[in-house]
């Protein structure tokens, strides 16, 4: 059974650019080998990630995520069964916000800041799905970074 696993949390220090790269480094070989994708967000000490693949993979890796001591206040937002996945190609895919960010982050939160807290089950889902269908589209058209389109 395919699933798709959406959790917000807050870092517990200031992330700097090693940091993230040494969880996703990590991320990337676990994940390959359990056949996971997804993406993870981080911005402003908040952490917004999608895991997707089969329900004891994601289950078992979220489990291990919620109890990193990197992060706190780990909440689901939302968890459900789905015939195809947003990141099949990405083992684990990531983006940057700095503060106020674009547009789009803009049309899925009240005040314009990235805070995934405040996001209901759909507009995580939502903003997800977009996310993948810009990306996608970014990508096709350029061969840079998949999220260079964030980089303005």
């Amino acid at each position: 059974m395919l699933v798709r696993l959406v959790y917000a949390s807050y870092a517990t220090i200031v992330m700097t650019d090693a940091d993230i790269d040494a969880i996703l480094q990590k991320s990337k070989a676990n994940n390959v080998t359990k056949n996971i994708s997804g993406i993870l967000m981080y911005s402003d000490r908040y952490f917004f990630q999608c895991l997707e693949g089969e329900r004891k993979d994601v289950n078992k890796t979220y489990l291990r995520i919620a109890t990193d001591s990197r992060h706190m206040k780990c909440m689901q937002l939302e968890y459900s069964q789905v015939d195809s996945r947003l990141f099949s190609s990405w083992s684990m895919e990531y983006i940057a916000f700095k503060g106020v960010a674009d547009e789009m982050v803009a049309k899925y939160s009240e005040n314009g800041f990235f805070l995934p807290y405040e996001f209901t089950a759909g507009q995580a889902v939502a903003f997800l799905t977009e996310l993948s269908q810009v990306a996608a589209e970014a990508n096709m058209a350029s061969k840079k970074s998949l999220f260079s389109w964030l980089k303005k």
